[in-house]
């Protein structure tokens, strides 16, 4: 049986799976229940003051964001806590921590530096937690906090120093993705001593128009979260890993198993889930877990270090692909339906229909790949021009 524990930051989880900054750890009810469901770690919403900035709506803030009926992300306007910075110390972080899990608590980058290392030395005093994760990224403040500092680099260091000045327990910076270059934001962090950076919070969005009444779904600019953002959040993480020698968290559209053992081949040491215990209850922890160690067994793997980065060495540019041999759409002629789906999706018009099963004018075909993957017979492949010729229609 594979073993799941891991180390982030100093830390050991029994498992990489944490509760995300978000909803379902508003309280410490919350956190307590995903911890007994078996959860590595638990992070509650984001500590800070109550102020007018601070405070969510209570009138519709989240957005299901559909294609072909089915949900693909969710816009928010959550902001931070709406639980006050003393009903958490004196009660909800040590109902927290009748879960067993670790205690990542998130705290507020303050307006200024010095207002966040109070907060730190007010959090860790309750001797609940066990490391913290500093948010600079939340995507809603209109001005002052979350990302407004998370997108400078020089923000962001003053801000960890301060925080790791005053913390006595490793810290962990949350970063934001609303960025173009997240490397220069990682790389002030770990230069200000920061134990290990969280990739990342949700993508600032806008959650659409009803057609119907030309009202906005929410009227005003939220987080996009779910599993439409992985492909961000795995570009900034592997370049992050590829170049900045620090710890890192992976957190964005983890809706099963696969996207757990992605993240992890991508560089990260824990992954945090949020948007699939909204859709699913704290019951979705247990399975993605059990999905997790069977694969790790059926695979021969008896730990996750043996998987970590494993994909990294293989990211190159596009520039140096452009130079290896070119590939051509391949139809296997056997397994052709003739359904003429990759006809309609080539647009370099290198694919026509035949008696029995479509075939490929090879001098057309540019070696996009889309034709395979819309197949749904699994006929195509991509092959070299030589492998082409052995099975031509």
């Amino acid at each position: 049986m594979a073993d799941l524990r891991v180390t982030y930051a100093g830390v050991e989880f029994k498992n990489p799976l944490v509760l995300a900054s978000a909803t379902p750890g508003w309280d410490g009810e919350g956190m307590k229940r995903a911890g007994l469901a078996g959860i590595g770690g638990v992070i509650p919403k984001t500590i800070g003051p109550v102020q007018d900035w601070a405070a969510h709506p209570c009138n519709g803030r989240l957005q299901l964001i559909r294609h072909g009926g089915k949900p693909i992300g969710m816009v928010n306007l959550e902001l931070f806590t709406t639980k006050t910075r003393e009903a958490w110390i004196k009660e909800d972080l040590a109902i927290a921590k009748e879960g067993g899990a670790v205690m990542q608590v998130s705290v507020l980058a303050m307006p200024h530096p010095e207002e966040t290392a109070q907060l730190v030395e007010e959090i860790q005093a309750t001797g609940m937690a066990d490391l913290l994760e500093l948010n600079v990224s939340c995507p809603m403040p209109a001005s002052t906090v979350g990302m407004h500092i998370g997108k400078s680099a020089e923000r962001t260091y003053q801000q960890a120093k301060a925080a790791k000045s005053a913390a006595k327990i490793p810290l962990t910076v949350k970063l934001t993705p609303n960025v173009s270059d997240m490397v220069e934001i990682a790389q002030a962090v770990k230069e200000a001593g920061a134990d290990g950076v969280t990739i990342s919070n949700s993508v600032r969005s806008f959650a659409g128009v009803d057609i119907e009444t030309g009202m906005p779904l929410l009227r005003g600019y939220g987080g996009y979260t779910g599993p439409a953002i992985k492909p961000i959040i795995m570009r900034h993480l592997s370049e992050v890993a590829r170049n900045v020698d620090i710890p890192i968290s992976a957190v964005g559209g983890v809706m099963s198993f696969k996207e757990i053992v992605e993240y992890i081949m991508l560089g990260a040491t824990t992954v945090q889930t949020c948007t699939a215990v909204m859709w699913n209850g704290y019951q979705i922890i247990p399975k993605l877990l059990k999905d997790l160690e069977n694969w790790l067994d059926a695979k021969g793997y008896k730990s996750l270090d043996e998987i970590r980065g494993i994909a990294l060495p293989h990211i190159t540019t596009v520039e140096e692909l452009a130079k290896l041999p070119a590939k051509y759409a391949n139809i296997e002629a056997e397994k052709c339906t003739n359904c003429g789906i990759c006809e309609r999706v080539c647009m370099y018009r290198a694919i026509s229909a035949g008696d029995t099963a479509h075939y490929v004018t090879q001098a057309n075909c540019d070696g996009c790949g889309l034709c395979a993957q819309w197949c749904p017979s699994g006929a195509i492949e991509l092959r070299e021009a030589s492998e082409c010729l052995k099975t031509a229609n």
